[in-house]
């Protein structure tokens, strides 16, 4: 006799061709392997109706009020969204009599801050198996991840700790987690919105199990630095800038800086003069792809300035062997460490101390860093779908994910 397929029910806020970054790619990556034990349908807002196929995958695609038009939508319609998903329940109205529809066994919530703490309301009100995924520690800020203005907040603030404690109320009974970090587990276990036993760690992408030998630089007269990613001023790259100025200064090597990646005009403008005054050549190609990017410069610097969830570029970046120089904030640590790459830490802020940490990485004489220790490291989709069957099954023990 046949296991009979539970029907799984995965909220969002964005999907496929929607797509807005490494959350997105991770949570259709998880969704795409729990279809091969389960019937699933993703439920979306929208600014319209539609239902269409992605893969094996149903999506739906609800009409939500108020609801952005794009990700990057100016900035009164994205605080319209906000306000009414906070204040209107209402606007999760229409998604949970879709939802209804479907009757689903394990409701799997991924990003869900467009529909406010309704729709786990919901599903708690109804009693449903519910798996939430935390891609970051957003649903323990108003600002997403603790950055305020320049600073990280360490702990939850108190204006944030009433999110916190709305979301802590709004999850339902027998709620099993995955988080894409160890960091981001402990840090919601800190805040009360999970537990250990009731939590998986699962990383959205993991590396070759063995360390990959960096690649040799092919001038040694000459230093090709890069930054891959999003262009926004949370990512520190203007302190990547900083520190290839400094490296110049103190080894007398010229300094080109490779920055992948979009952002907006006047920042990149802003980068522009900042590399002319550090004497450093900037080159902003756009987006790249990750082998093309690698394969153009001498190292990498991801230099956020915020605790990074987890950190895929710097898995991305590790996988081909090309040495990374970190931050060592939030999940940043983890993601190198399952990278099987070479890297360093560095402390951005002090461009002086970042460019000696950069030479030392160059020429081998790092101070070791921690590596993974135990068994091989859990990816997101796998963590998901072992959360679901736990959810489905009533289990009481979580055997799978593990921090490095």
């Amino acid at each position: 006799m046949t296991e009979p397929r539970p029907r799984v029910a995965v909220l969002a806020d964005w999907w496929w061709p929607d797509e807005v970054g490494g959350a997105e790619r991770s949570a259709r990556a998880a969704a795409r392997e729990l279809a091969g034990f389960a019937d699933v349908s993703v439920f979306v807002p929208s600014t319209t109706d539609a239902t269409y196929a992605d893969g094996p995958l149903t999506v739906h695609a609800v009409r939500r009020p108020f609801a952005r038009r794009q990700h990057a939508d100016t900035r009164i319609r994205r605080g319209l969204e906000f306000l009414t998903a906070w204040l209107l329940p209402p606007v999760a109205f229409r998604l949970t009599r879709r939802i209804r529809t479907f009757r689903p066994d394990v409701v799997v919530a991924t990003n869900i801050s467009r529909t406010g703490p309704w729709l786990p309301r919901w599903v708690r009100a109804r009693g449903l198996r519910y798996v939430r995924v935390f891609h970051d520690l957003s649903d323990t800020c108003w600002r997403r991840s603790r950055l305020k203005d320049s600073r990280t907040c360490e702990t939850v603030c108190g204006e944030c700790r009433v999110k916190a404690g709305i979301m802590r109320g709004a999850t339902p009974r027998g709620a099993v987690s995955v988080c894409v970090s160890g960091f981001v587990r402990d840090e919601l276990v800190e805040a009360g919105l999970t537990t250990p036993a009731a939590s998986l760690v699962g990383y959205p992408l993991i590396g070759p199990p063995d360390a990959v030998r960096p690649a040799r630089r092919t001038d040694e007269t000459r230093l090709v630095v890069g930054y891959l990613g999003r262009l926004d001023p949370v990512k520190g790259i203007e302190s990547a800038i900083r520190t290839a100025g400094a490296y110049r200064r103190s080894t007398g090597t010229s300094v080109r800086m490779l920055v992948a990646g979009e952002g907006q005009p006047d920042y990149t403008r802003t980068l522009a003069e900042l590399a002319r005054s550090e004497e450093v050549a900037l080159d902003l190609p756009g987006r790249m792809a990750v082998d093309a990017f690698c394969a153009a410069v001498d190292v990498v610097l991801i230099p956020s300035r915020w605790m990074e969830p987890f950190g895929r570029v710097a898995v991305e970046v590790g996988r081909t062997g090309k040495p990374m120089l970190v931050a060592p904030l939030g999940g940043l640590p983890e993601a190198a460490a399952v990278s099987g790459g070479a890297y360093a830490y560095a402390d951005f802020q002090d461009p002086a101390a970042a460019a000696l940490a950069l030479g030392e990485l160059l020429a081998g004489t790092a101070p070791p860093v921690a590596r993974p220790d135990g068994g091989p490291a859990s990816t997101l989709p796998q963590a998901v779908v072992a959360a679901t069957r736990r959810a489905w099954s009533g289990a009481d023990d979580v055997t799978v994910g593990r921090r490095p």
